[in-house]
């Protein structure tokens, strides 16, 4: 997988979010890289793979504080579409726990990808929509 850059087409003039959005490419393009590490573990792997989680919940809480906050009208479908990709990566730390160091870095590379088309995706057609009610409301 080539690592994921930032271009301003990701932009959703929303610096807080933008900032996020940037550090969650980073993470899924080390996972990607790293997992290409012989010498890296299933541990380490379930390590960064943790992180990816992690800060997901942290990124997807946020937008979800605003929505609540401003009375986002889109909000629930928007938070079903998050409420999927928790399953699905919650999921994927789960299965890891089943493989060798092998087959996790294999697993992590597609975890990886999985995160990447996801946010891309995501942010192009879902987060976009939420642009111009945000700014509406004070944020940029």
């Amino acid at each position: 997988m080539e690592p994921m850059m930032w271009s301003d087409e990701y932009s959703v003039g929303v610096e807080v979010i933008d900032e996020q959005h940037k550090h969650f490419f980073d993470i899924a393009s080390r996972i990607s890289q790293d997992a290409l590490k012989p010498s890296l573990t299933k541990e380490g792997l379930e390590g960064l793979l943790g992180e990816l989680g992690d800060y997901a919940l942290y990124h997807l809480d946020t937008e979800e504080k605003y929505f609540d906050t401003l009375h986002y009208e889109e909000a629930d479908a928007h938070k079903k579409a998050h409420d999927e990709f928790r399953e699905t990566v919650g999921a994927y730390l789960e299965q890891i726990k089943d493989k060798d160091d092998e087959g996790a870095r294999k697993f992590a590379q597609d975890i990886a990808l999985y995160a990447a088309d996801w946010l891309k995706a995501h942010i192009l057609t879902v987060d976009k929509r939420y642009t111009k009610f945000f700014h509406e409301h004070g944020l940029s």
